[in-house]
């Protein structure tokens, strides 16, 4: 009976890989359709791809390589994608031909000598709690990379992009990136609580995961990243004191009072600041302007007509400036719409 039972488990759902004194274990995970140019970002490029014998070859050579930690199977063609990083894998083909592959560990009986991005020590058994926390743990190199947090002790892992650089690590609670599909940021309050989208993709990551990640570390930096002309020209509105509190009183936003923006401070400029403003969605509207409506995404509204200067997270591309995604220019006279990459970063200092 136990034996005809295991013969219905997926054999290759998760599967064991052992060479020498070492063994790896590999799970099944989602493939997704995206975008061609979404596989041209830097944390979506393979390290290797080539056909391959079979499945379980493919899965052997990315044991054997030290960098892989994600494998893509194409069951029609037999190619083999290996990743640095990453859950999920993405393709712009027919997904059904793709079968994908997270590994878990590559360990000895002692210890384990490769991890996920993001799990750190002997046995992999602990996860960095954003990726600040990763840049100061050392999981990975200075670059953009996908990586595994886990903001509370004992809560969900998630899948963020994270940036390593010289001087810390910073972690994407938004991204928006027109080389990937476009997702609809016009959600539910539950939805903007617990995050939607794909980390390979475009995301935002949820308020109620954001307010974990702050209560970590006692200061965060929030940056506003946009970036337009072919991604040539780059912009950034860089806040102190980034906080928001928690779900019983409504996400209310703090920022401080003196950014650096070289694109101009829509949030938080006299007479339109956000600060200490609820969030607000179509269906838990605090703005009394039917901003959410009318803007079509969620955000931190003001209590005015004029909802916000920026809504980073309108539809685009579409006819109107009250729904597209737009950021007031310096002098308010000026205002962007076409962008094709916006995000929202937060780091420890």
């Amino acid at each position: 009976m136990v034996a005809r039972f295991f013969l219905l488990i997926p054999i290759f759902q998760l599967f064991m890989i052992v060479s020498g004194s070492f063994h790896s274990k590999f799970l099944r995970t989602d493939v997704f359709e995206e975008l061609e140019m979404c596989k041209s970002i830097q944390y979506n490029l393979p390290i290797w791809k080539n056909t391959t014998l079979s499945l379980i070859d493919c899965g052997r050579r990315c044991f054997d390589d030290g960098d892989c930690r994600r494998f893509m199977f194409d069951k029609e063609t037999k190619q083999c994608t290996m990743y640095e990083s990453g859950k999920d894998c993405i393709t712009d083909e027919d997904k059904n031909r793709k079968i994908c592959f997270r590994l878990l560990s590559v360990c000895t009986d002692v210890k384990c000598t490769r991890c996920p991005i993001g799990y750190y020590d002997d046995q992999c058994q602990h996860i960095i709690q954003d990726c600040s926390d990763g840049y100061q743990k050392s999981v990975a190199p200075l670059k953009g990379i996908l990586s595994f947090i886990q903001p509370k002790v004992n809560g969900a892992v998630l899948e963020v992009v994270c940036t390593f650089k010289k001087t810390g690590g910073v972690t994407d609670i938004s991204r928006r990136d027109v080389r990937c599909k476009e997702i609809d940021f016009n959600k539910t309050w539950n939805e903007y609580s617990t995050g939607f989208g794909n980390a390979n993709g475009n995301y935002w990551l949820g308020l109620e995961n954001i307010f974990n990640i702050l209560q970590n570390h006692n200061r965060f930096k929030l940056t506003v990243g946009l970036m337009f002309n072919g991604f040539d020209k780059q912009l950034w509105c860089y806040y102190d004191d980034f906080n928001i509190s928690s779900a019983d009183y409504n996400y209310a936003i703090s920022l401080g009072k003196l950014p650096a923006c070289g694109s101009g401070n829509s949030l938080t400029k006299v007479n339109f600041s956000i600060n200490d403003r609820p969030f607000s969605t179509y269906d838990r509207d605090f703005s009394n302007n039917d901003c959410p409506v009318r803007f079509n995404s969620g955000w931190w509204y003001l209590d005015d007509p004029v909802c916000s200067r920026a809504n980073v997270n309108g539809r685009r591309p579409e006819v109107g400036v009250p729904f597209e995604a737009t950021w007031h220019w310096w002098d308010n006279l000026r205002t962007r719409t076409q962008f094709d990459t916006i995000c929202l970063r937060i780091r420890r200092f």
